[in-house]
C-alpha cells in the first residue's frame, strides 16, 4: 500500500477556509502564498536587537523606534535606471517605452524626486523629445517612433509630459490637439465605446484612455462623449466590477477603467453602486491586506491602486466630490530628502481613513511585502520587483494615504516620514500637475468644430 500524502499545512487559524475541508487548487495556493508573507508581519517589538540592526542598517526602520519606513533614496535610484540605457532583456517592452517613461516619472514625481531640468541634468528635456517622437501627424501616440498610433501609449505619452511640464513648460505645447482629437473620434465605435488602436478590440481601458486625456486637455466633447457611459454601464457584471466589455468577468483593472470613466462623465452613481463597492470590498484579503485582481485570485501590489483608487473615486462621488479640481484630496507640504515632512502637517494614525477598505492593512502590505530592500516594489515578496509594479503599489499607498483624510491630515502606517506626494485617483498624476494642466489647456480651442477645424 502507497504511503499516504503528506499533509497540507493548516491555513491561518483566524481564516474562514480553517473550518473548510475541501480543497482546490486556488485554496492551495492562496495558503502557500499565505505562508509566503506571513514572516513579513511579524510584530517588529518582538526582534532581537541584531535583527533591528539589521532592518535598519538596509533604511526600513528609522534610528530608533519600530515603525516601517518608505525606502525613499533607493527606490528614487532604482526608478532612474529606467529612464537610461536599459538592458536588451527589455527589448519585449520595446512598444511600451512612454510606458516605462510613465511608470518611472510618475513614480519619483510621488516621491518628489523627479531631476530637476539643468544643464547638467537633461533627463527631463530627453524624455518630452523622446516622447514627441512617438507622436504620428494624424494624432495618437505609438509605442515608439514610427509606431503605429495607440490609446495606451497616448495615454502614458500626455500623463509624462502633463507631469513634467511645470518643471519644463515646452511639454505643454507638444501635443498636437486638433490631430489628437480626430484620431480619438475615429477610433469611436457606433456603440460607444472606443478602439484601442486602428481595427484593434474595443474595452474599458481605450474608453478611459481617451476619456482621461480628452479631459486633461481641454477636449471632453459631447460629439466625443455621446453614448459613451452608456456603453460602459453595459461593462458592469452581475458580480458588481466591470469587466473590458459587456459580458465579461469583472477585472480591477478594467474596473479602474469603468469607474473612473464614468466619474469624468458624471455618471458613475447610475451603475450598481452598492454592489460595486461590494466586489471592491471583497478583493482586499483578510490576511495579507492587499487587493487582489479577480475573485479566487492571490493579492497583488499593483491592485493597491487599480483597486485602491476605484474605491476612493467611489467613496468621491458618494460625499459629491467633483472629478476634477483639488477637491480631491489635500496638498502635501513639502517632503525633505530623508523622507520628513517640512512644515507641522502630523500625519494621523492609518485607522482613521475615510475610504471603504482597511487603509492601516494595505498600506502595511505595501511597506513590509511590497518594498524590495535594494529599491524598486513588487506584486509580492517571491516576485521580482519591476518599474510598473514599483508605480502602482507608490500610486495606491498614496491615494490610501490621502483621500477623504480626516481635515486634509494625511493617514499614513508606519514612519511620519512615508507620506508621499498626492495623487488624483481618476489619472493617476499628481493633483497639483492636474491643476495646472487644466489652467493651461482651460483657454484653448475646445468646441467640437474648433478641433474639427484647426
Amino acid at each position: 500500500m502507497p504511503p499516504p500524502p503528506p499533509a497540507r499545512p493548516a491555513p491561518p487559524p483566524h481564516h474562514p477556509r480553517a473550518l473548510s475541508t475541501v480543497s482546490t487548487p486556488s485554496t492551495l495556493v492562496q495558503t502557500s502564498t499565505e505562508e509566503e508573507i506571513a514572516p513579513f508581519f511579524i510584530d517588529l517589538t518582538r526582534l532581537s536587537a541584531s535583527q533591528l540592526s539589521n532592518l535598519r542598517t538596509v533604511g526600513l526602520l528609522a534610528e530608533s523606534g519600530h515603525q516601517v519606513r518608505v525606502l525613499r533614496s533607493k527606490h528614487a535610484k532604482y526608478l532612474l535606471t529606467g529612464l537610461g540605457a536599459l538592458s536588451r532583456g527589455y527589448i519585449s517592452l520595446d512598444s511600451s517605452r512612454p510606458w516605462i517613461a510613465y511608470w518611472c516619472l510618475h513614480s519619483l514625481d510621488l516621491l518628489n524626486a523627479v531631476p530637476k531640468p539643468t544643464a547638467d541634468d537633461c533627463i527631463v528635456a530627453n524624455t518630452v523629445s523622446t516622447i514627441s517622437s512617438f507622436q504620428s501627424p494624424s494624432g495618437g501616440f505609438g509605442g515608439g517612433p514610427s509606431q503605429l498610433s495607440h490609446c495606451a501609449p497616448t495615454y502614458a505619452s500626455v500623463l509624462t509630459l502633463l507631469l513634467l511640464a511645470p518643471s519644463h513648460p515646452p511639454a505643454y505645447s507638444t501635443v498636437d490637439r486638433p490631430s489628437l482629437y480626430r484620431w480619438f473620434l475615429s477610433m469611436k465605435t457606433e456603440a460607444g465605446g472606443f478602439r484601442m488602436h486602428d481595427d484593434g478590440e474595443v474595452d474599458v481601458r481605450g474608453t478611459y484612455t481617451v476619456v482621461a486625456v480628452a479631459a486633461l486637455l481641454n477636449m471632453l466633447t459631447a460629439e466625443l462623449v455621446a453614448g459613451v457611459a452608456e456603453w460602459v454601464l453595459r461593462c458592469q457584471s452581475y458580480e458588481g466590477g466591470f469587466g473590458g466589455e459587456p459580458g465579461n468577468e469583472a477585472h480591477g483593472g478594467y474596473a479602474f477603467c469603468a469607474v473612473a470613466t464614468l466619474h469624468l462623465l458624471g455618471r458613475l452613481q447610475e451603475c450598481d453602486v452598492t454592489a460595486l463597492k461590494h466586489w471592491l470590498a471583497n478583493r482586499q484579503l483578510a490576511f495579507e491586506g492587499g487587493f487582489g485582481g479577480r475573485a479566487n485570485k492571490l493579492v497583488d501590489g499593483c491592485y493597491t491602486f487599480w483597486q485602491g483608487g476605484a474605491m476612493a473615486v467611489v467613496n468621491l462621488m458618494e460625499v459629491g466630490v467633483p472629478p476634477f479640481g483639488s477637491g480631491v484630496t489635500e496638498q502635501v507640504t513639502e517632503v525633505g530628502a530623508d523622507g520628513a515632512s517640512v512644515g507641522d502637517v502630523t500625519p494621523a494614525t492609518a485607522t482613521a481613513g475615510g475610504l471603504t477598505f482597511d487603509q492601516n492593512l494595505l498600506q502595511r502590505y505595501v511597506l513590509l511585502c511590497g518594498q524590495h530592500v535594494d529599491g524598486g516594489l513588487r506584486d509580492k515578496p517571491s516576485k521580482m520587483r519591476d518599474y510598473y509594479h514599483t508605480c502602482y503599489n507608490l500610486s495606491g499607498l498614496s491615494v490610501s494615504q490621502h483621500c477623504l483624510s480626516p481635515d486634509g491630515v494625511p493617514v499614513v502606517h508606519g514612519d511620519p516620514g512615508n507620506v508621499l506626494e498626492p495623487t488624483h485617483p481618476c489619472f493617476n498624476i499628481r493633483v497639483d500637475r492636474v491643476d495646472a494642466a487644466m489652467e493651461r489647456f482651460g483657454d484653448e480651442v475646445c468646441t467640437h468644430e474648433e478641433l474639427i477645424n484647426a
